[in-house]
């Protein structure tokens, strides 16, 4: 586990290390626009969740809004935050059978959440409502598992057996470039900033694309 880190004037992030996948598991809080969200919250320490208590009182000016999920596996600590923070849980409508909990709200692709976030349902993933959010002001891209970065600067998808059909999951990647990012924040491995988009476009061209683990 790891203490908040702030990865750009906006954005903080923290992770916990899985042992068995030996990547880290990415959260993240993000404020803009006079609001603020969290992503996909791992595990933190009692200490660094202080920490994150008290940056959310620092920024009171744009109030904590919501627990926002890419998928449901990375529902990983959302309910006790849910409670600790006083804050609803929003994930996508296909994925609300499959989560340990009653969801507060479920958005659908297209969807203007908060911090101006567009929501991009990737089909065919491991779970039916993995999606992405997309900042456009910022130029990000947070991506639950659709994308992982086991290696810093590259990309690669989870293995085959996680999909029904890995070479539709990928194609529904595609629709990720029609937008305009530089930086894709990862919800496992390492995030990649600044050739985002670059890395993408060599990740869809790539002809191993459909062995990577």
């Amino acid at each position: 586990m790891s203490a908040l880190k702030k990865i750009s004037p906006n954005l903080y992030q923290w992770f916990e290390f899985s042992v068995e996948k030996k990547l880290n598991f990415n959260g993240y809080y993000l404020i803009c626009d006079g609001e603020s969200v969290i992503i996909d919250p791992p595990v933190l320490a009692d200490d660094d969740l202080q920490n994150l208590k008290n940056l959310i009182k620092e920024n009171a000016d744009s109030p904590l809004k919501a627990i926002l999920l890419t998928n449901v596996h990375h529902e990983r600590t959302s309910e006790i935050f849910k409670e600790i923070l006083s804050v609803p849980v929003y994930i996508h409508e296909n994925d609300v059978d499959e989560l340990g909990f009653q969801p507060d709200y479920t958005f659908v692709d297209g969807d203007q959440l908060f911090c101006g976030l567009k929501v991009i349902h990737l089909e065919n993933q491991k779970s039916p409502g993995e999606s992405a959010f997309y900042l456009e002001g910022q130029k990000k891209m947070f991506i639950g598992d659709a994308l992982i970065g086991k290696i810093p600067g590259k990309l690669n998808m989870l293995p085959p057996e996680k999909f029904v059909d890995i070479n539709e999951a990928r194609k529904s990647l595609h629709v990720l470039g029609d937008f305009d990012f530089d930086c894709l924040l990862l919800g496992d491995g390492e995030s990649i900033f600044g050739v985002g988009k670059k890395i993408f476009e060599d990740f869809l061209s790539s002809s191993s694309i459909g062995k990577q683990t």
